[in-house]
């Protein structure tokens, strides 16, 4: 399977740890396609989950159902970016608009102090 930033896949995040999130979930990558298309062993994406709170100020970004190709509202953890080995990923379901992309990059910059 060829991983491509900007896509969703279904990713097993077991076993779960302390603030790791655990199970299959969809998951999009933000690592560059040239580090993707290099072969290194693991990816950095970013988790979604179904649980989904008010007001989750810059943390998360909201999906809507259908957006991404994922089948309800769900929000990407954005302070959870993790390094997964390109193993636990299942299958893809589906890629996020340009402008999804951008605001979540400006996000995680802001995150990460970069």
């Amino acid at each position: 399977m060829q991983i491509k930033r900007g896509h969703l896949y279904v990713v097993d995040f077991n076993p779960r740890g302390r603030t790791k999130p655990g199970k299959l979930r969809p998951a999009v990558v933000v690592q560059s396609d040239l580090v993707n298309e290099a072969g290194y062993p693991s990816t950095i994406v970013i988790p979604t989950t179904s649980k989904l709170v008010e007001d989750p100020g810059i943390l998360r970004f909201r999906l809507r159902k259908g957006e991404g190709g994922v089948d309800r509202d769900s929000d990407l953890l954005l302070g959870q970016l993790i390094a997964v080995a390109n193993e636990s990923f299942s299958h893809e379901i589906g890629s996020l608009p340009e402008n999804v992309i951008e605001e979540v990059e400006r996000r995680v910059r802001i995150i990460l102090n970069l």
